[in-house]
């Protein structure tokens, strides 16, 4: 666990630097590289890396990586498609390794839109191993630096999502998550989990 989280801690420091250092060339054309990193209150750490890349007007592709810091990890890529300006689909293929239980095939379906100054994403995942697994965002941007939405997360639940737009490349998010479980026999359990993130794109 303190190895992980060592490597984490110089990934993020470094990550950092770079985007710091790229968010000053504004003339540069951006590399469809994002990392992020995210903490949920009570939760394992998550560090997640994507790239994506347009091969045509309309289709291209798109990789991703997830790690956790209780070992969880997977591994997704497949094609993405914009059938018209504003719209992206993106269809992923991968692996999960869930530690002490296994892992398995996980596959992942993709949508992002955008209307103005409206922005809603959606990712449906599945798989043997973990199971089902979803995350919708709804955002409005307020102004260049600042946006305001709702999120919804398996496993965390529904609430509200704040953006700052520290500069170009770097983004700070934060929200309020509330679920009930129901449990068996013991009625419905109510929970709150807070989550911080940073997220910084090439």
């Amino acid at each position: 666990m303190k190895k992980w989280s060592l490597i984490l801690a110089i990934f993020v420091l470094t990550a950092l630097y770079a985007a710091v250092s790229l968010a000053t060339e504004t003339d540069e054309k951006e590399l469809g590289f994002w990392v992020e990193v995210q903490k949920p209150s009570g939760k394992p750490a998550r560090a997640i890396l994507w790239f994506e890349r347009d091969v045509t007007e309309q289709f291209g592709f798109f990789a991703f990586a997830w790690n956790e810091s209780d070992g969880y990890r997977e591994y997704l890529a497949g094609p993405t498609w914009k059938p018209f300006k504003g719209l992206q689909l993106g269809l992923g293929f991968g692996h999960e390794t869930i530690p002490g239980e296994g892992s398995g095939a996980r596959r992942i379906f993709l949508l992002d839109a955008t209307k103005d100054d409206i922005n809603v994403y959606v990712a449906f995942e599945r798989g043997r191993a973990s199971g089902p697994w979803k995350k919708i965002t709804a955002t409005y941007a307020l102004s260049e630096r600042f946006g305001l939405g709702i999120m919804h997360e398996t496993g965390l639940g529904n609430g509200p999502r704040v953006e700052w737009n520290v500069r170009k490349n770097i983004q700070v998010w934060g929200t309020l998550l509330h679920d009930r479980t129901l449990e068996t026999g013991n009625g419905i359990e109510k929970r709150t989990t807070a989550l911080l993130a940073i997220n910084f794109s090439f």
